[in-house]
């Protein structure tokens, strides 16, 4: 009879063990739970997630893409950062050259983000700035640029042979300075069209064209010019003697003897 006693005491104590591991158990995989729930981020690629404290939304720090871990009820990391490389295109009207005429200009500026290197006392307003406002901000900059870049610069310097292509590179410079402590890193940025008042650009347009005709017309004369100076001076004689005789002496003009055979030509015809 003891035996049997002993044996069911033994039974009793084995299934308090099993019941106690087995809460145990229990209770470790719910708190398991709650720790991936709460505790566990998981930062896809391309992505930067803000650590903020939970009652005061204050900035705490960045977490790169991949797993990491938080202090549950006390840190947050649903804000995130897309650091997927965008281009943003557009339009800035009202762009003045020197002398007070408008422009509408059209770009385009391709870049990425990476906040991780900005300097540590600015990355809470940053983490602001670029989770709402990354486009926005950047149109801002560029805008401001092609401003103070083309009030520097008269109508007729940007159609000149090559502005084009110095222009994106000033603005390139520009940008790059004004978005770099931001945690922008600027690879690409182009200038489109440059649009103007019709009247301007027609008033261009003839400018452009006396200037081609001018420039024929200089380099016309450089070339007789060197012609001449090869005549000698008994050369020289002849030729003004030829052209008295082609005037004559009461003003009648008198035809050069290639005139005379072509109408003689032509009369026969």
């Amino acid at each position: 009879m003891s035996f049997v006693v002993g044996l069911w005491s033994v039974m009793e104590v084995f299934v308090m063990w099993m019941l106690t591991g087995t809460a145990v158990i229990l209770l470790l995989g719910c708190l398991w739970m709650l720790a991936r729930r709460w505790a566990y981020v998981n930062v896809p690629e391309l992505e930067l997630a803000v650590v903020k404290h939970s009652g005061s939304s204050k900035f705490i720090r960045f977490l790169p893409s991949g797993r990491h871990w938080i202090v549950p009820f006390r840190e947050d990391a649903k804000t995130r950062i897309d650091l997927s490389p965008p281009v943003v295109k557009g339009k800035t009207t009202g762009v003045q050259a020197i002398g007070g005429l408008s422009l509408t200009i059209a770009w385009e500026l391709a870049f990425s983000l990476d906040p991780m290197r900005v300097n540590p006392q600015n990355q809470p307003q940053i983490a602001r700035l670029l989770a709402k406002k990354t486009a926005v901000t950047a149109q801002k900059h560029l805008a401001n640029s092609l401003h103070h870049l083309i009030g520097s610069y008269t109508i007729e310097q940007l159609t000149l042979p090559g502005a084009h292509q110095k222009l994106e590179n000033e603005l390139m410079r520009q940008i790059k300075r004004r978005l770099s402590p931001l945690g922008y890193d600027v690879s690409r940025v182009m200038i489109g069209a440059i649009d103007m008042p019709v009247q301007v650009k027609a008033a261009l347009e003839e400018a452009h064209k006396q200037e081609m005709q001018t420039e024929i017309e200089a380099r016309a004369l450089a070339r007789l010019q060197r012609v001449i100076s090869q005549f000698s001076d008994a050369d020289m004689q002849r030729l003004i003697e030829l052209e008295r005789i082609h005037k004559g002496q009461s003003g009648v003009v008198l035809p050069y003897p290639t005139m005379s055979r072509q109408w003689a030509v032509n009369s026969n015809r």
